[in-house]
């Protein structure tokens, strides 16, 4: 058994009989049967009797206590049924008088409360119980106190504690049989429990918000809502007798029983000393603690913490232990020697609570030692590679534990584990630059973590493999993950070390097995999804690997090339390239996405689109012409051919239209006049500004004036002649050599006077009229431009009319403006030298002015003040 405390024999035998007791700072006053005080003085183990105040009280000192906040301290007696308060001098005690004690003959004890005289306003407060009332006293500045209440209750308070640190504001209260909670806000009373058969009650302010009250055997700790404590560090208290007195000296408490005093713990339910005092019945604390009987005085002293530390780890009383330890570190003790032990009492903890199965405390005991990564992860089979598990060094008992563990006991074990290699990751990461070795520990802690995932949580290996920082050993993980049968992950993991081409390679002998669709990774989907997650610096291998799925899946293969997050990054020329060599038609379909659904446009991806399109035309176009001449289909328009050749040329003439960045050069190259494209060699020949090539094209060899029309209304705004162009083209027809048909047979071009005519009335506004007439024959008869000289005449006479009209007004309004002009100036007003501001009282002189309608002149920088003009006149 553990000696935490020993006791030194300060008094015996003495003359009077000890009542009462009380300590502070180095100071000890003993209250007598016979009324005399004594105050002793004491140096380390040595006590002298300081002052003998004989007479103090004629009868029994019954309680005593001093406060110590404020200077001179203050001795609080109780004697004879009535309390005193005493200034404590340096060599005597003298009674102050305190007209509010009066209240408080008859009181039967007294409980005292105070705060630390470093508080910014220490302060003290005193409840006196008197018959069946509580009398409430409060210190705020030196000298007597000063009454705060008086309460009545139901009975006569045995005993009294208050509760917390500083003000209280609540109080506990043991009556014979029972004990209570008084809110002194309030004055509310609140039943708690009963004494049990030891009908007088005992209770000790343990600390912070903890009160301890006694019930037969028991100390039972209460909160601060006056409720039992209901978890594992503070539970009830059971003692071997009834305790008629408390002691707490963190972290232990002790009792006062019938053979001494029994020494315990909070957290632990044995006994940690018993020490046998003969009929002891009274206990005083403060820096030092005192326990006395009648005419008997000891101290007991607390035993040197490392060496219970020491004693504590040997009785595998680990909590107490790491306590300890932690009360010399706070008390100055030697630092290093205290780290040292606290690392032994969390290793030998560790070792403990697996040997006991206790796993959750294991690990938490090993993440605050420092017992190597690989050292804890040993402890269970399996988790480590042979080589590493070989190096390991574990005490015998561990060992004959680590054979006898069940499944049962290794699938909670590695759940305890995950927790502690996460948080040895989290400061791992935290304090990389700190630990040595740290790469190394990290694929340990990471591989090892897989490990236990793939066993109790199969759902968190891919969360762990994604990890950017994750250091899984690439040969161990993935044995495990094939034992496991885990093949998703292991893609994941090739992802994650950067091995794409063997995850592709995996990927693409699984998507080609028969029955593919049963495997979780059939299919072309997750070649794909794995395609669209690599970048442009993997062009080749995306190029390689897309290839079998554009073999076999083409109504899917584009989107590996189209996904929102590479769809920009990827090099465009190289994807279209590639697509072409594999189908065409795939590349047609990239590149409109390109366009259509992602905006993306440039010179050679519209180059590109056209010269897909127009080598499809071609290759199509010898199978309209062979129907055309076996007459199987009639002449159409263009882009209203049967079958796919009508569709592609409409695709192309809107895409012809619609881009603005393609070059019409390069596309009329790519065209080569092997096939008539006439509708299309229009549009191009309009985008060079080559507009007599494209009206040409629309008036005589696709005989189109409706779309003739409708390019002159295009390009008007760039090219003001164009409607005369057309005219000419209709009247003044040029040969078709400029456009290089000579392949085609097609008829030479002839005048269209009516055409001509038709065009003049309609578009006679865009023409210059002069030009036009010129163009006409000598012989043309009025008759047949009739209809547009009219038109001509009607517009300059309308126009004719709007300039008059807007003459008149303008005229309309000069002489308005005239007017105004003259009846402003035909008043006017004569300024001398002698004349001054209506504002300064200054001469004028040669200054800018203003006047005002009652002839006052200002200067004209004056204005600006608040002047009003004089009115009255």
């Amino acid at each position: 058994m553990l000696e935490a405390f020993t006791t030194h024999e300060l008094l015996s035998n003495i003359p009077v009989q000890i009542e009462s007791i009380c300590t502070y700072e180095d100071r000890l006053l003993v209250g007598t049967k016979q009324g005399t005080l004594l105050v002793y003085k004491f140096e380390n183990d040595k006590i002298d009797l300081f002052l003998t105040l004989k007479g103090f009280s004629k009868k029994t000192i019954n309680q005593i206590a001093v406060t110590t906040v404020f200077s001179p301290y203050q001795l609080v007696a109780l004697s004879e049924g009535n309390l005193n308060v005493y200034s404590i001098q340096q060599s005597s005690i003298q009674l102050l008088p305190c007209e509010g004690l009066t209240k408080t003959r008859g009181s039967t004890l007294f409980s005292l409360h105070q705060s630390s005289a470093a508080d910014e306003m220490p302060s003290a407060q005193l409840a006196v119980a008197c018959k069946r009332k509580i009398v409430l006293y409060h210190w705020l500045k030196k000298g007597p106190p000063q009454e705060v209440k008086e309460i009545s209750l139901y009975d006569v308070p045995k005993a009294v504690v208050y509760h917390g640190h500083g003000y209280s504001d609540k109080i506990y209260i043991g009556f014979k049989g029972k004990y209570c909670q008084l809110n002194i806000s309030s004055e509310q009373v609140k039943d708690m429990l009963c004494t049990g058969r030891q009908l007088e009650a005992t209770m000790l302010w343990v600390d912070k918000d903890t009160v301890a009250i006694c019930k037969d055997e028991w100390s039972i700790l209460l909160g601060e809502d006056g409720k039992p404590y209901q978890d594992e560090y503070k539970s009830n208290i059971k003692w071997c007798d009834c305790p008629t007195a408390l002691l707490y000296c963190k972290p232990y408490i002790a009792a006062v029983i019938n053979k001494g005093i029994e020494v315990k713990t909070i957290q632990l339910v044995d006994p940690i000393q018993i020490i046998e005092l003969p009929k002891v019945k009274l206990v005083a604390q403060d820096k030092r603690m005192f326990v006395a009987s009648a005419t008997h005085l000891w101290e007991l002293k607390l035993n040197d913490l490392v060496y219970q530390v020491d004693k504590l780890i040997t009785l595998k009383q680990f909590e107490l232990a790491e306590a300890l330890n932690k009360m010399s570190h706070e008390r100055g003790g030697d630092h290093e020697h205290a780290s040292r032990q606290r690392t032994v009492i969390n290793t030998q903890a560790a070792y403990h609570e697996f040997i006991n199965k206790r796993y959750e405390k294991s690990m938490s005991r090993f993440q605050k030692s420092n017992v190597e990564v690989a050292n804890v992860i040993g402890l269970f089979p399996d988790l480590l590679s042979k080589k590493m598990q070989d190096k390991q060094q574990y005490p015998p008992e561990i060992v004959e534990a680590r054979n006898y563990l069940t499944t049962k006991d290794i699938e909670t074990g590695l759940e305890a584990l995950e927790k502690y290699l996460v948080a040895k990751r989290f400061d791992l990461n935290k304090y990389e630059e700190e630990v040595s070795n740290s790469k190394q520990t990290k694929i340990i802690i990471d591989t090892t973590l897989l490990k236990c995932y793939l066993q109790n949580k199969p759902k968190m290996v891919a969360s762990l493999l994604r990890l950017k920082d994750n250091e899984c050993h690439t040969v161990e993980s993935e044995r495990a993950l094939k034992r496991a049968r885990r093949m998703n992950d292991i893609i994941i993991l090739y992802k994650s070390k950067g091995m794409h081409e063997k995850a592709l390679t995996v990927l693409k002998q699984y998507a080609n097995m028969q029955n593919t669709q049963k495997h979780e990774l059939g299919g072309p989907e997750h070649t794909i999804k794995y395609l669209q997650d690599l970048g442009p610096e993997d062009i080749d291998l995306i190029k390689e690997y897309s290839k079998w799925v554009i073999e076999k899946h083409p109504d899917r293969c584009l989107d590996i090339f189209t996904d929102p997050s590479t769809v920009h990054s990827l090099p465009k020329e190289q994807v279209v390239q590639h697509l072409k060599s594999l189908n065409p038609d795939i590349a047609l379909q990239y590149l409109e996405r390109l366009i259509d659904i992602w905006n993306v446009s440039s010179q050679e991806i519209e180059n590109s689109l056209i010269t897909l399109l127009v080598e499809k035309v071609s290759s199509e176009w010898p199978a309209y012409q062979g129907m055309l001449a076996a007459g199987v289909v009639a002449p159409c328009a263009p882009g209203s051919e049967p079958g796919q050749l009508g569709t592609l040329r409409l695709r192309l003439t809107h895409f012809l239209e619609r881009l603005q960045n393609y070059s019409p050069a390069t596309v009329i190259q790519s065209l080569g006049y092997e096939i008539p494209l006439y509708q299309e060699l229009a549009i191009l020949y309009g985008r060079q500004k080559e507009c007599d090539k494209a009206l040409m094209l629309y008036c005589h060899v696709l005989k189109d004036r409706t779309k003739a029309e409708e390019f002159c209304s295009k390009y008007y705004e760039t090219d003001k002649e164009v409607y005369y162009k057309l005219l000419r083209m209709y009247q003044c027809p040029k040969s078709l050599e400029a456009l290089r048909l000579d392949k085609f047979k097609l008829d030479e071009p002839k005048a269209d006077m009516g055409a001509a005519i038709d065009i003049l009335v309609r578009h006679y506004k865009y023409i210059d009229v002069k030009e036009a007439l010129r163009l006409l024959p000598e012989d043309t008869k009025l008759q047949d431009v009739e209809e547009f000289m009219c038109a001509i005449l009607r517009d300059r006479t309308k126009d004719s009319r709007r300039n008059l009209l807007l003459k008149s007004l303008n005229l309309s309004d000069n002489l308005k403006v005239k007017s105004q002009k003259m009846f402003y100036q035909k008043d006017k007003l004569i300024v001398t030298a002698m004349d001054s501001c209506a504002v300064c009282n200054k001469r004028v002189g040669e200054c800018a002015i203003a006047f005002y309608p009652d002839r006052r002149i200002v200067h004209y920088g004056c204005m600006s003040r608040d002047i009003q003009p004089d009115t009255s006149s």
